[in-house]
């Protein structure tokens, strides 16, 4: 009975009335055909409809995500230039009300234990997570990289097991945009498991022998917590702009194409680029993370979800950087044990061919400004049944065939540049 008022309690907590209601909103699939039908997309996407995918080139599908208000009228405007549409999700909203029973029954069934990595959590939890175990494993030191608009502060887990002038450094990082919830749950996983698994397990061992892992487990703390609180879709960081919206979105802000393709100069847009290169606090907080370690930092790994994709340089345009046969090499091998381990299939390549054309984005820019080779953003499960919602069961799976695939990543590497 107990666990029963917990999970009542905690229901009426994750839905307040103050949130954004999905309820009856669907995601929508066009696959443009023409190269009118594409301008058409193009154009659609500066009018602050939430666009899953991007439209970048003719075959490729498109997820559009619109409320029963917009949803007769979308139709019609795309029947205009002949677009037919499937319909993805019918009720985004029941999906967020089953994630939310979901982690309430969870906490409710885990109350008073250790840290459940099976679980999301709000941002206060994983910053005092990762506090405590810098208080308590000397192989981890904690560190704020950044403060953010709402006066957060970003933490980034160092784990070591002694730095020096010289030891490579790999530097991961998560949430970056604020709806996708299992990107932090899965760095989080990763980083308990070297600090507790040193030392017994040969393979993490000699890894973090070899190297410094650098891991930032929400990069955009606002958005994040506004996911929370507000707005479960959200995906910007929370910085006031001209006029009534809100939001930059930190991965079309960095000094790599800025303001050029897949990126928008609508400060309405969920891909907004924001005023200048690096003006918000995120992107900044990267980028000195990186100019810190200069000349040590051999991987830069950004992850995000959902599409289940392993991705290198450029996003910004489509030619393919003079490393690319190396990045691919690696990704290949990354992307075999990542498989290996459950059977999920992750699609792998540069980023402009693999999803979009996407200006300004973290792994342009640590490849091209720093230098950083083996420079990646992934996309973790799944390829669209639950997207942002994914169930808190996945967790694990998850976080357990992406560390096997960066794993075998950071072996490579260590192959390679030894």
């Amino acid at each position: 009975m107990k666990i029963i008022l917990i999970a009542f309690a905690l229901v009426a907590t994750l839905a307040n009335a103050s949130k954004v209601d999905y309820t009856g909103h669907k995601v929508i699939r066009v696959v443009p055909q023409t190269e009118e039908q594409l301008r058409f997309l193009l154009e659609l996407q500066e009018q602050t409809y939430d666009f899953w995918s991007s439209p970048s080139s003719l075959g490729k599908p498109v997820d559009i995500r619109v409320s029963p208000q917009r949803y007769q009228y979308l139709i019609s405007t795309l029947n205009k230039v002949a677009l037919n549409h499937t319909i993805r999700f019918f009720d985004i909203g029941k999906l967020i009300e089953e994630e939310e029973r979901n982690i309430v029954l969870r906490r409710a069934l885990h109350s008073g234990r250790a840290f459940d990595f099976e679980n999301y959590h709000q941002y206060s939890e994983i910053e005092a997570f990762v506090n405590e175990l810098a208080a308590t494993n000397p192989l981890v030191s904690s560190s704020i990289i950044g403060t953010t608009y709402e006066g957060r502060g970003i933490v980034m887990a160092t784990l070591s097991t002694g730095s020096s002038a010289t030891k490579p450094v790999m530097y991961f990082e998560c949430a970056m945009h604020a709806r996708e919830w299992v990107t932090p749950a899965t760095c989080l996983w990763m980083m308990n498991e070297i600090a507790t698994k040193y030392g017994t397990d040969a393979e993490i061992t000699a890894l973090l022998d070899y190297a410094d892992w650098l891991i930032t487990p929400v990069s955009n703390p606002d958005g994040y917590e506004y996911t929370w609180t507000k707005d479960r879709l959200w995906r910007k960081n929370r910085t006031p702009n001209e006029g009534l919206c809100y939001g930059t979105d930190p991965n079309r802000n960095f000094d790599a194409g800025f303001g050029g393709p897949g990126a928008s100069g609508n400060a309405c847009s969920d891909t907004y680029h924001g005023p200048s290169a690096f003006s918000t606090e995120e992107a900044s907080a990267f980028r000195d993370v990186l100019a810190a370690n200069s000349g040590r930092t051999v991987a830069a790994i950004t992850i995000h979800s959902f599409s289940q994709l392993w991705m290198s340089p450029y996003g910004y345009q489509n030619a393919l950087p003079t490393d690319y046969a190396e990045m691919f090499r690696v990704m290949e091998i990354s992307v075999n044990a990542l498989t290996a381990t459950y059977g999920t299939q992750f699609k792998y390549g540069n980023i402009a061919d693999t999803i979009y054309l996407a200006s300004g984005s973290s792994t342009d820019y640590a490849y091209m400004a720093e230098g950083v080779l083996y420079a990646y953003a992934l996309e973790l499960r799944d390829t669209g049944v639950y997207g942002f919602e994914l169930p808190p069961d996945q967790i694990l799976v998850t976080a357990i065939e992406t560390f096997n695939g960066l794993k075998a990543m950071a072996k490579e590497i260590a192959a390679k540049l030894q």
